[in-house]
């Protein structure tokens, strides 16, 4: 288990986190700027923190109050930096061997060798970074290292310039390779899908602040505020009024309407505000029967974008139903198959339904908390 807890003053914030990594890939995830490759340079002993604690299995790397600050060759991290950082005059052997300075001889080539079949790159010793796709490179930083069988793994966007099948393949290996090591892997990315698909949890860095840790299903179907949510992609926030519970849940009024949403612990007359993901809002078929579905709404779409897999609708509400007073109410993405076979290019009035488990309720207890200060 890595432990990290640390506090370093910035120009633009002070970067104040505390969090766990046990074996398996914990992605930072957050916008350029957050502190994220910051948080991998203070783990790895590139830059040192003002204070806190940095600690693996029971090894101590840095504490201010003890007064350790291990420097980065005796920390025992493998460590991919965005741009790779090879060595153009060395052969792709002698890249991955630099770390390998005590070791000699036909022990040294048999290490090597074998850090490069692991990632795929058998044969490519005598090469030259120049000869090498971005893909290729990526495979020779990790190898580099792995070389040390580093105690933990540190990879800040190493996918971020490469093409996307290439992604997907490099993403496969990822997860090949930490299954095989059981290492902590702590791996940054702006991108959601990313850490979605490779996380055992994701951390929501943002100014410096841990804003919630967990699985990945957690952090972006039950985030802990509205900053989570809206750096993990939701779009559709209103403020509302808690009406009352009872067994059917919590009643909320919203604009002109009454939401539907899981019972929970405000009390009637709080203000609070609602989120709802863009994908959990579902368009109602016209050859259904129309039946008894929760938070059924009614509309007209009045713009619309797509990227060639998803289309985003923006869903004006009937007068006297709105939930707001600007030009569209609600933002729904739907795949493009089904854009293509409910024909909404041709027909532009839709109702929705959104199920009650999909109203998502920040209080304001959660807003506090957010800002009270970093999450453990």
């Amino acid at each position: 288990m890595l432990e990290v807890r640390l506090c370093k003053h910035l120009d633009q914030f002070r970067l104040d986190l505390s969090f766990g990594a046990p074996p398996g890939i914990t992605a930072l995830f957050g916008q350029s700027g957050a502190g994220k490759s910051m948080t991998l340079a203070c783990i790895a002993g590139l830059e040192t923190p003002d204070a806190g604690r940095i600690v693996l299995d029971g090894r101590l790397f840095f504490d201010d109050e003890a007064g350790v600050n291990l420097p980065p060759q005796r920390r025992g991290v493998g460590y991919v930096m965005q741009d790779y950082l090879l060595f153009p005059h060395l052969s792709v052997g002698g890249n991955v061997a630099f770390g390998l300075a005590r070791v000699r001889g036909k022990e040294k080539a048999r290490i090597v060798d074998e850090a490069l079949a692991r990632v795929g790159l058998a044969g490519y010793t005598a090469r030259r970074p120049s000869e090498l796709s971005g893909g290729e490179q990526q495979r020779v930083a990790l190898a580099r290292a792995l070389v040390t069988q580093p105690s933990v793994l540190l990879l800040d966007e190493p996918f971020s310039a490469l093409d996307g099948p290439t992604r997907v393949l490099l993403r496969r290996d990822l997860l090949r390779l930490q299954r095989s090591l059981g290492l902590p892997v702590v791996f940054i990315t702006h991108d959601l899908a990313e850490a979605y698909l490779l996380a055992d949890q994701i951390a929501v860095i943002e100014a410096g602040r841990l804003l919630q840790i967990g699985p990945p299903g957690s952090i972006v179907y039950r985030p802990a505020s509205r900053s989570v949510a809206r750096l993990t992609g939701n779009s559709n926030f209103f403020a509302g009024e808690m009406l009352r519970v009872d067994e059917s849940g919590a009643h909320i009024r919203v604009g002109d309407v009454t939401l539907l949403a899981p019972p929970g612990k405000l009390a009637p007359g709080q203000a609070v505000e609602l989120g709802l993901r863009p994908e959990r809002i579902m368009l109602v078929r016209k050859d259904v029967p129309m039946g008894q579905r929760d938070n059924l709404l009614s509309g007209e779409v009045v713009n619309e974008l797509t990227d060639g897999f998803n289309c985003t609708l923006f869903l004006r509400l009937d007068e006297g139903k709105r939930l707001g007073r600007g030009d569209y109410d609600l933002e729904i993405t739907i795949p493009a198959y089904v854009y293509e076979r409910l024909h909404v290019a041709e027909d532009k009035r839709w109702s929705v339904t959104v199920r009650r488990e999909d109203v998502h309720v920040f209080g304001e207890g959660e807003e506090r908390r957010e800002s009270a200060g970093p999450a453990a």
